[in-house]
Parts: C-alpha cells; structure tokens; sequence
C-alpha cells in the first residue's frame, strides 16, 4: 500500500524501494510520505510507528528546510540502517 501525500510524487531516492521492500519483508507496514520538512516514509512495526528520512548515499545532503526543522527522525542511507531504525523503536 502507498499513501502519497504532498511532495511524495517527486522523484524519491533511489534506495527507496529496496527498504520498503526489505520492512515490508520483515512485517513492517510502510506508507510513502513526504513535503516540504517531512520525513519520507511512515512505518509501523510490532505496534510501534516510526519515520524515516532516506537518503541515497553517503553524500546525500538534507534539503535547507529539512535541516531547518532538525527533526527528531532518523536519517538512513540503506536497507540495514533502515531496518535497525524500525526494530530499535
């Protein structure tokens, strides 16, 4: 299931898919968000929701107004940092 809100139609990054699949994998539901200082994806695992900011390699910069807003989620550059993110919660 995709839940596409505001900016979620723009070109998403690249590892994208590859951590949906691998939540989804593990029993996680996953919706597409996004926006102007939003994360990207909501996920909710054993109960348990969590937001995700995915960026796609280790030089991926956070935008000005997602540096601005310091947000409280995590930043994950792969599958695995994604996957750590969401059972650690």
């Amino acid at each position: 299931m995709t839940f596409y809100r505001g900016g979620a139609r723009r070109r998403r990054d690249a590892i994208e898919p590859a951590i949906i699949a691998a939540l989804r994998a593990r029993g996680a539901q996953t919706w597409q968000i996004g926006g102007r200082g939003l994360p990207d994806l909501l996920c909710w695992h054993q109960g348990r929701p969590t937001v995700l900011e995915v960026k796609s390699g280790a030089t991926a910069r956070l935008s000005a107004v997602q540096a601005d807003a310091q947000a409280p989620w995590p930043v994950v550059r792969s599958v695995a940092e994604a996957v750590a993110a969401v059972e650690a919660v």
